[in-house]
């Protein structure tokens, strides 16, 4: 301070009571800024531990206690001939977040997750997590997710955001909380196309390129 007191030349343009308010405002103004970033670094530090502020795609692996009871969550009581184990679950939402969100904000990832998962807790649709996000994946460009029956290879290519996938998807499995917003949603299209059924449909919200909608029917408004 002393020295930028010097280079402005401050002793022959201002007077003592001068100077001493010019270097009393700069010490507040330095403690403001050090007191604001220390409190900054310090929350951050704690959200680190509590883990508030990390996103739900770079979590650990929430630990299974009750294996048999997470492979069965899905399927409930309804009929079903093809069991489907957690990993396989697993692996099917992540293809289905990879795929149809890899380019959209994490809370796009999230809320593609909650589609799939509310279709599979609807009787209306397929009672597993992979009979949800392949269904119809044999009518080319006609089934429920575009990538399942595009005719590509549903092998991920980016090994990073496939790994964020994979835990994203395991949590939602083992710990499924969907978004107050996509809470009941069971489709959603980019918002550069227009499809007919959209108009038969209630829309909840707009995360990144994504429309999300629920149907009328099961819509509590």
């Amino acid at each position: 301070m002393l020295k930028l007191l010097v280079w402005l030349n401050l002793n022959e343009t201002l007077g003592l009571r001068g100077k001493l308010a010019v270097a009393c405002a700069g010490l507040f103004v330095l403690t403001a800024v050090s007191s604001q970033f220390s409190g900054y670094f310090s929350t951050r530090a704690d959200s680190r531990m509590t883990g508030w502020f990390i996103p739900e795609a770079d979590r650990p692996l929430t630990h299974v206690t009750d294996r048999g009871r997470v492979e069965s969550l899905l399927r409930g009581t309804r009929v079903n001939a093809k069991q489907e184990t957690l990993f396989e679950s697993q692996r099917c939402l992540a293809q289905a977040i990879y795929f149809e969100a890899r380019s959209e904000p994490l809370s796009g990832w999230a809320a593609v997750a909650d589609v799939v998962i509310n279709r599979a807790l609807d009787a209306r649709y397929p009672a597993t997590i992979c009979g949800v996000v392949f269904q119809g994946e044999y009518r080319r460009h006609k089934c429920q997710f575009s990538f399942a029956c595009d005719g590509l290879s549903d092998e991920a290519q980016n090994q990073r955001l496939w790994q964020r996938a994979m835990r994203l998807a395991g949590n939602k499995l083992i710990d499924f909380r969907a978004h107050p917003s996509t809470a009941r949603a069971t489709h959603y299209h980019a918002d550069y196309v227009d499809p007919y059924w959209n108009q038969s449909m209630v829309r909840l919200t707009k995360i990144g390129r994504h429309i999300f909608y629920t149907d009328r029917a099961s819509a509590d408004f």
